[in-house]
Protein backbone atom coordinates (compact mmCIF):
# COMPACT_ATOMS: atom_id res chain seq x y z
CA UNK A 1 0.00 0.00 0.00
CA UNK A 2 3.01 2.21 0.77
CA UNK A 3 4.42 1.65 -2.04
CA UNK A 4 1.51 2.06 -4.25
CA UNK A 5 0.95 5.61 -2.71
CA UNK A 6 4.72 6.65 -3.42
CA UNK A 7 4.30 5.27 -6.39
CA UNK A 8 1.25 7.72 -7.24
CA UNK A 9 3.20 10.62 -5.84
CA UNK A 10 5.99 10.59 -8.02
CA UNK A 11 3.37 9.84 -10.78
CA UNK A 12 1.68 13.30 -9.88
CA UNK A 13 5.02 15.27 -9.56
CA UNK A 14 6.47 13.75 -12.94
CA UNK A 15 2.93 14.75 -14.61
CA UNK A 16 2.75 18.54 -13.35
CA UNK A 17 6.65 18.63 -14.86
CA UNK A 18 6.77 17.17 -18.26
CA UNK A 19 3.80 14.74 -18.70
CA UNK A 20 3.23 11.50 -17.52
CA UNK A 21 1.87 7.96 -18.79
CA UNK A 22 0.90 7.69 -22.81
CA UNK A 23 -2.34 9.66 -22.26
CA UNK A 24 -0.63 13.01 -21.36
CA UNK A 25 0.87 12.44 -25.03
CA UNK A 26 -2.08 12.99 -27.05
CA UNK A 27 -2.93 16.68 -25.33
CA UNK A 28 0.80 17.59 -26.42
CA UNK A 29 0.38 16.73 -30.01
CA UNK A 30 -2.69 19.18 -30.17
CA UNK A 31 -0.66 22.56 -28.83
CA UNK A 32 0.64 25.23 -30.65
CA UNK A 33 4.27 27.10 -31.52
CA UNK A 34 4.32 30.28 -29.80
CA UNK A 35 7.05 32.74 -29.51
CA UNK A 36 9.60 34.47 -32.53
CA UNK A 37 10.05 32.29 -35.22
CA UNK A 38 12.61 33.25 -37.73
CA UNK A 39 10.93 33.77 -41.22
CA UNK A 40 12.47 31.78 -44.38
CA UNK A 41 11.42 31.96 -47.39
CA UNK A 42 7.28 31.42 -46.84
CA UNK A 43 6.44 32.57 -43.09
CA UNK A 44 6.95 30.20 -40.57
CA UNK A 45 4.26 28.47 -38.43
CA UNK A 46 4.17 30.96 -35.00
CA UNK A 47 5.28 33.76 -37.07
CA UNK A 48 3.18 37.29 -37.80
CA UNK A 49 2.33 39.26 -40.88
CA UNK A 50 0.85 42.69 -41.51
CA UNK A 51 0.18 44.71 -44.56
CA UNK A 52 1.93 47.62 -46.30
CA UNK A 53 0.55 50.08 -48.47
CA UNK A 54 -1.29 53.47 -49.39
CA UNK A 55 -1.57 54.93 -53.09
CA UNK A 56 0.16 57.21 -55.55
CA UNK A 57 -1.94 60.13 -56.63
CA UNK A 58 -1.69 63.21 -59.31
CA UNK A 59 -0.09 65.72 -57.17
CA UNK A 60 -2.10 68.78 -59.14
CA UNK A 61 -0.12 71.59 -57.51
CA UNK A 62 3.41 69.71 -57.11
CA UNK A 63 3.78 70.82 -53.31
CA UNK A 64 4.08 67.88 -52.35
CA UNK A 65 1.10 66.99 -50.00
CA UNK A 66 -1.93 65.98 -50.92
CA UNK A 67 -5.08 67.99 -51.06
CA UNK A 68 -7.89 65.68 -50.11
CA UNK A 69 -10.66 67.67 -51.40
CA UNK A 70 -9.34 68.18 -55.23
CA UNK A 71 -6.15 65.38 -55.92
CA UNK A 72 -8.62 62.41 -55.15
CA UNK A 73 -7.00 60.66 -58.27
CA UNK A 74 -4.14 58.52 -59.09
CA UNK A 75 -2.64 56.07 -61.93
CA UNK A 76 -3.76 52.65 -62.71
CA UNK A 77 -1.70 49.82 -63.41
CA UNK A 78 1.94 51.08 -62.30
CA UNK A 79 4.08 48.75 -60.88
CA UNK A 80 5.20 49.12 -57.21
CA UNK A 81 7.59 47.26 -55.41
CA UNK A 82 8.40 46.10 -52.10
CA UNK A 83 12.20 45.60 -51.05
CA UNK A 84 14.56 45.19 -48.06
CA UNK A 85 16.62 48.10 -46.92
CA UNK A 86 19.44 46.37 -49.18
CA UNK A 87 17.58 46.44 -52.60
CA UNK A 88 16.56 42.72 -52.87
CA UNK A 89 12.65 42.21 -54.23
CA UNK A 90 10.47 41.14 -51.21
CA UNK A 91 7.12 41.71 -53.38
CA UNK A 92 5.42 43.18 -56.54
CA UNK A 93 2.02 44.61 -57.14
CA UNK A 94 0.12 47.16 -59.38
CA UNK A 95 -1.90 50.24 -58.67
CA UNK A 96 -5.68 49.76 -58.79
CA UNK A 97 -8.08 52.26 -60.73
CA UNK A 98 -7.73 54.64 -58.04
CA UNK A 99 -4.02 54.64 -57.36
CA UNK A 100 -4.07 52.47 -54.33
CA UNK A 101 -1.64 49.47 -53.54
CA UNK A 102 -1.30 46.84 -50.63
CA UNK A 103 1.06 44.06 -49.72
CA UNK A 104 -0.37 41.15 -47.91
CA UNK A 105 1.60 38.66 -45.38
CA UNK A 106 4.63 41.34 -44.81
CA UNK A 107 6.61 39.91 -41.97
CA UNK A 108 8.18 41.81 -39.20
CA UNK A 109 11.07 43.20 -40.58
CA UNK A 110 12.76 46.58 -42.16
CA UNK A 111 11.96 47.64 -45.87
CA UNK A 112 11.49 50.43 -48.46
CA UNK A 113 8.66 51.30 -51.27
CA UNK A 114 9.98 51.53 -54.23
CA UNK A 115 7.53 53.20 -57.44
CA UNK A 116 8.16 53.30 -61.00
CA UNK A 117 7.65 56.38 -62.10
CA UNK A 118 4.92 56.83 -65.01
CA UNK A 119 6.07 58.65 -68.39
CA UNK A 120 5.01 62.55 -68.41
CA UNK A 121 5.83 62.41 -64.88
CA UNK A 122 7.93 63.58 -61.99
CA UNK A 123 8.24 63.14 -58.26
CA UNK A 124 6.77 65.25 -56.02
CA UNK A 125 8.95 66.96 -53.24
CA UNK A 126 9.67 63.98 -50.18
CA UNK A 127 8.22 64.96 -47.10
CA UNK A 128 6.92 68.10 -47.24
CA UNK A 129 4.25 69.14 -43.82
CA UNK A 130 3.93 67.59 -41.06
CA UNK A 131 1.63 64.68 -41.58
CA UNK A 132 3.31 61.59 -42.49
CA UNK A 133 -0.38 60.74 -44.37
CA UNK A 134 -0.67 63.61 -46.63
CA UNK A 135 2.95 63.82 -47.37
CA UNK A 136 4.84 62.31 -50.68
CA UNK A 137 7.39 59.43 -49.39
CA UNK A 138 8.86 58.65 -52.73
CA UNK A 139 12.61 60.35 -53.20
CA UNK A 140 14.10 61.03 -56.70
CA UNK A 141 14.81 57.23 -57.11
CA UNK A 142 10.88 56.15 -56.81
CA UNK A 143 11.75 54.64 -53.54
CA UNK A 144 10.90 55.71 -49.63
CA UNK A 145 13.12 55.43 -46.72
CA UNK A 146 13.96 52.57 -45.27
CA UNK A 147 11.08 51.67 -42.75
CA UNK A 148 10.67 49.15 -40.18
CA UNK A 149 7.21 47.64 -39.23
CA UNK A 150 6.11 45.21 -36.15
CA UNK A 151 4.40 42.08 -35.97
CA UNK A 152 0.59 43.19 -36.25
CA UNK A 153 0.36 46.76 -36.33
CA UNK A 154 -0.26 47.82 -40.87
CA UNK A 155 1.80 50.36 -42.28
CA UNK A 156 -0.48 52.65 -44.79
CA UNK A 157 1.38 55.98 -44.90
CA UNK A 158 3.51 54.86 -48.11
CA UNK A 159 2.60 56.90 -50.92
CA UNK A 160 3.73 59.10 -54.19
CA UNK A 161 3.17 61.87 -55.52
CA UNK A 162 3.17 62.96 -58.97
CA UNK A 163 3.67 66.15 -60.73
CA UNK A 164 2.71 66.59 -64.33
CA UNK A 165 5.86 67.68 -66.74
CA UNK A 166 4.77 69.82 -69.15
CA UNK A 167 5.58 69.02 -72.65
CA UNK A 168 5.89 66.12 -74.78
CA UNK A 169 9.33 66.30 -76.35
CA UNK A 170 11.42 68.12 -73.62
CA UNK A 171 13.17 71.49 -75.01
CA UNK A 172 13.78 73.31 -72.03
CA UNK A 173 16.62 73.37 -69.58
CA UNK A 174 18.04 75.49 -66.96
CA UNK A 175 22.00 76.07 -67.18
CA UNK A 176 23.91 75.26 -63.90
CA UNK A 177 24.47 79.41 -63.51
CA UNK A 178 20.49 79.91 -63.26
CA UNK A 179 20.41 77.04 -60.39
CA UNK A 180 23.45 78.41 -58.40
CA UNK A 181 21.49 81.72 -58.45
CA UNK A 182 18.27 80.75 -58.03
CA UNK A 183 18.12 78.17 -54.62
CA UNK A 184 14.15 78.48 -54.06
CA UNK A 185 13.56 76.24 -56.70
CA UNK A 186 14.99 73.45 -55.82
CA UNK A 187 12.56 73.11 -53.80
CA UNK A 188 10.47 71.69 -55.97
CA UNK A 189 12.90 68.87 -56.97
CA UNK A 190 14.06 65.99 -54.29
CA UNK A 191 17.40 67.66 -54.42
CA UNK A 192 19.11 69.62 -51.94
CA UNK A 193 22.23 72.16 -51.66
CA UNK A 194 23.13 70.28 -48.49
CA UNK A 195 23.43 66.96 -50.27
CA UNK A 196 27.00 64.76 -51.04
CA UNK A 197 27.39 64.66 -54.86
CA UNK A 198 28.53 61.46 -54.87
CA UNK A 199 26.04 59.60 -53.28
CA UNK A 200 23.41 61.45 -55.35
CA UNK A 201 24.81 60.03 -58.89
CA UNK A 202 25.98 56.51 -56.98
CA UNK A 203 29.46 57.50 -58.61
CA UNK A 204 32.72 59.39 -57.75
CA UNK A 205 32.00 62.91 -59.88
CA UNK A 206 34.19 65.15 -57.08
CA UNK A 207 36.12 64.50 -54.24
CA UNK A 208 34.32 62.75 -51.27
CA UNK A 209 32.29 64.73 -48.95
CA UNK A 210 31.55 67.83 -51.53
CA UNK A 211 27.96 69.07 -51.50
CA UNK A 212 25.77 69.86 -54.37
CA UNK A 213 25.72 73.29 -53.09
CA UNK A 214 29.54 73.35 -53.34
CA UNK A 215 30.42 71.61 -56.70
CA UNK A 216 27.65 74.02 -58.58
CA UNK A 217 29.17 76.86 -56.82
CA UNK A 218 32.73 76.53 -58.21
CA UNK A 219 33.26 74.83 -61.61
CA UNK A 220 36.63 75.72 -61.66
CA UNK A 221 37.51 73.96 -58.54
CA UNK A 222 35.01 70.67 -58.83
CA UNK A 223 34.81 70.47 -62.80
CA UNK A 224 32.40 71.38 -65.45
CA UNK A 225 31.03 67.85 -65.78
CA UNK A 226 30.00 67.85 -62.25
CA UNK A 227 28.49 71.46 -62.67
CA UNK A 228 26.86 70.60 -66.29
CA UNK A 229 25.44 66.92 -64.35
CA UNK A 230 24.13 68.37 -60.76
CA UNK A 231 22.17 71.11 -63.38
CA UNK A 232 20.85 68.48 -65.51
CA UNK A 233 19.43 66.61 -62.28
CA UNK A 234 17.75 69.59 -61.18
CA UNK A 235 16.22 70.18 -64.76
CA UNK A 236 14.56 66.51 -65.24
CA UNK A 237 13.51 66.55 -61.28
CA UNK A 238 11.78 69.71 -61.54
CA UNK A 239 7.92 69.61 -62.41
CA UNK A 240 7.70 72.73 -64.74
CA UNK A 241 11.02 71.76 -66.87
CA UNK A 242 10.25 70.07 -69.97
CA UNK A 243 13.52 68.66 -70.41
CA UNK A 244 15.00 66.27 -72.50
CA UNK A 245 16.41 63.59 -70.00
CA UNK A 246 14.97 61.89 -66.70
CA UNK A 247 17.02 61.33 -63.59
CA UNK A 248 18.45 58.08 -64.73
CA UNK A 249 19.73 59.26 -68.10
CA UNK A 250 20.89 62.05 -65.97
CA UNK A 251 23.10 59.91 -63.85
CA UNK A 252 24.26 57.46 -66.58
CA UNK A 253 25.67 59.93 -68.66
CA UNK A 254 27.66 62.00 -65.82
CA UNK A 255 28.82 58.51 -64.50
CA UNK A 256 30.08 58.30 -67.54
CA UNK A 257 31.45 61.69 -68.60
CA UNK A 258 29.44 62.67 -71.08
CA UNK A 259 29.48 66.75 -70.27
CA UNK A 260 28.79 67.71 -73.79
CA UNK A 261 25.15 66.12 -73.63
CA UNK A 262 24.35 67.62 -70.33
CA UNK A 263 25.26 70.56 -71.32
CA UNK A 264 23.60 70.82 -74.53
CA UNK A 265 20.64 69.88 -72.60
CA UNK A 266 20.92 72.37 -70.06
CA UNK A 267 21.11 75.19 -72.56
CA UNK A 268 17.92 74.64 -74.35
CA UNK A 269 16.37 77.76 -72.81
CA UNK A 270 15.12 78.09 -69.02
CA UNK A 271 11.04 78.19 -68.28
CA UNK A 272 11.63 79.38 -64.78
CA UNK A 273 11.87 82.93 -63.11
CA UNK A 274 12.53 84.83 -59.86
CA UNK A 275 13.73 83.20 -56.89
CA UNK A 276 16.71 84.06 -54.14
CA UNK A 277 20.19 83.46 -53.69
CA UNK A 278 20.92 83.42 -50.45
CA UNK A 279 18.27 81.34 -48.64
CA UNK A 280 20.46 77.96 -48.46
CA UNK A 281 23.38 76.92 -49.77
CA UNK A 282 27.13 78.25 -50.87
CA UNK A 283 26.98 81.65 -52.80
CA UNK A 284 28.53 82.92 -55.48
Amino acid sequence: MRLHLRLMVLCTIAALAAGCADTDKSANNNSTISGPVTQVGELALGGCETTVGDRMWFDTNCNGIQDKDTETTGPAGVTVELRTCGGDLVQSTVTDGNGYYQFNNVAEGSYKVCFELPGGFAFSPQGEGDSAGLNSDAGADGCTSCFTIECDKPTATKDAGLCEKKGDDGGEGCTPGFWRNHLTHWDATPYSPDQLVNDVFGCDLVPDGVTMGEAIDAPQTYGVLAFHAIAALLNASHPDVDFGLDVDEVKELACDGDKDTLAEENEEGCPLSGGNTTRKGPQS
